[in-house]
């Protein structure tokens, strides 16, 4: 089997699935990511152990698993992260709240800041990558999240640190102050929103990252604004991924507990996706 042939057979496999075009893009990230193989370079034979990866491969997405955790590459805002099924796959609307932030903070500025459930770091890598100024740490509950966020920062050669702490437990855990800007895209889907999620993400993705109690679906935006009031700065930031259902709450909550400028955003499809207030 050559490259090319198995281009078209994944297409084949997976667009009764996916649609042709999902299925197309799906088979271009195996190609890349698993064997090296970009469209348009000169097509090559693969060997038995890749034949044998290929069907391994195959079935693996045809049962419904999310290719970034087939291939374990995920890309986020221009950097390729490993990814498992212990983190979050980062989406395009996290990608928005980092362009968000950037645009908020002008370059040059040596500011630190705090990235509140990291998960692969996606967030927290992004912020160093563009912005080797600031001093960037993460903070996740899993140890198992902090060693997908800890390899990736050492395979991008990017100097920030990553701790372990519970949202749930203590504010004290979370760092000393002095934080000019904190973010967090926490779990924010109550259980009856289940019936409104592809079954890929139920099936794969960590529920810890994901769900809220039904009863209190601020739950983690309440416990982490009461950590921002204690370690942000004067007239320090603190950036929030929302529930688009819950947006407005989450813009009122911020209200409440005295944070000024407070606005919310759309992400690109139209969806009121994030939150900013100051403190």
């Amino acid at each position: 089997m050559t490259t090319l042939e198995l281009t078209q057979h994944l297409i084949d496999e997976l667009s009764p699935q996916l649609g042709p075009g999902e299925a197309a893009s799906v088979s271009r990230l195996v190609l890349e990511d698993v064997f090296g193989y970009r469209r348009g370079s000169y097509p090559r034979q693969l060997s038995q152990e890749e034949q044998i990866l290929a069907w391994t491969t195959i079935n693996q997405l045809k049962a419904g698993e999310p290719v970034q955790y087939v291939t374990g590459i995920a890309d986020f805002y221009g950097l390729q992260l490993r990814v498992t099924p212990d983190v979050l796959i980062p989406r395009p609307e996290t990608e928005e709240l980092v362009e968000w932030m950037l645009e908020k903070m002008a370059p040059g500025q040596e500011l630190r800041v705090m990235d509140i459930g990291t998960g692969s770091g996606c967030i927290a890598l992004a912020l160093k990558h563009k912005r080797p100024e600031w001093t960037v740490e993460g903070y996740d509950v899993s140890t198992d999240a902090l060693n997908i966020a800890r390899e990736n920062a050492e395979k991008l050669e990017l100097d920030l640190v990553f701790h372990q702490g519970d949202v749930l437990a203590s504010a004290q855990s979370f760092g000393e102050g002095d934080y000019n800007v904190i973010v967090s895209n926490p779990p924010y889907i109550p259980p009856s929103e289940k019936n409104q999620m592809g079954a890929s993400t139920l099936a794969h993705e960590p529920d810890l990252a994901l769900f809220v109690p039904e009863e209190d679906p601020l739950l983690f935006y309440r416990k982490i604004t009461e950590i921002a009031a204690a370690t942000l700065l004067p007239e320090g930031y603190l950036f929030f991924e929302t529930n688009e259902f819950n947006n407005e709450r989450v813009v009122d909550l911020l209200k409440e507990r005295g944070f000024t400028k407070v606005e919310a955003r759309q992400d690109l499809r139209g969806k009121w996706r994030m939150v900013m207030g100051r403190r």
